[in-house]
């Protein structure tokens, strides 16, 4: 009788850490972000360039190193790169999440809920988190974390429609040191 467990094989998931990124971090960093930009494809109708990267604005702001107040982390499970996390100053003081990504072998693991746990630890104050509806799952993830971080002393609401796609939704809490 053939294998049928209907759920895929996990790799290990813990320790889950945060490692700051650096200058020599460039190229993990630029891998991931094109994985990153290939999952966000699907809902902002991109399409790869003619040499089959896509554009990634945020991770290019980050690398030129002009804006010191950009930081990242990779997310480490079990001692292997398991995604990143990007940060900058947000709108109206505090701090905001650019970009999250976890590799899809370690969704729905608890990593992703780890590492934004710690970052947030690591770096108390007001947040504001953007995230898009139509992503999958993507509330109820940011809502958790947010009630982890901050108990019910949290906040949701949509921005401005851009003209190509849906709104950006913002959560926003504030935590102490």
């Amino acid at each position: 009788m053939p294998w049928e467990d209907p759920n895929p094989p996990r790799p290990a998931c813990e320790p889950v850490l945060l490692e700051q990124v650096g200058r020599g971090h460039r190229a993990v960093l630029s891998n991931l972000g094109q994985l990153f930009r290939h999952d966000l494809s699907e809902w902002y109708g991109l399409l790869p360039n003619d040499d089959g990267t896509f554009n990634d604005r945020q991770l290019d702001i980050f690398l030129t190193g002009l804006e010191r107040e950009r930081r990242a982390w990779l997310i480490r499970a079990a001692g292997r790169t398991g995604g990143y996390v990007m940060t900058a100053p947000a709108e109206g003081g505090g701090t905001s999440i650019t970009a999250f990504f976890v590799v899809r072998a370690l969704r729905r693991t608890g990593v992703g809920r780890a590492a934004a746990v710690q970052l947030i630890r690591l770096l108390p104050g007001r947040w504001r988190i953007g995230f898009q509806r139509y992503n999958p799952g993507v509330e109820v993830f940011w809502s958790r974390v947010a009630t982890e971080v901050a108990g019910d002393k949290w906040e949701i609401h949509d921005g401005p429609a851009p003209d190509t796609r849906p709104p950006d939704t913002f959560i926003t809490f504030t935590t102490e040191g």
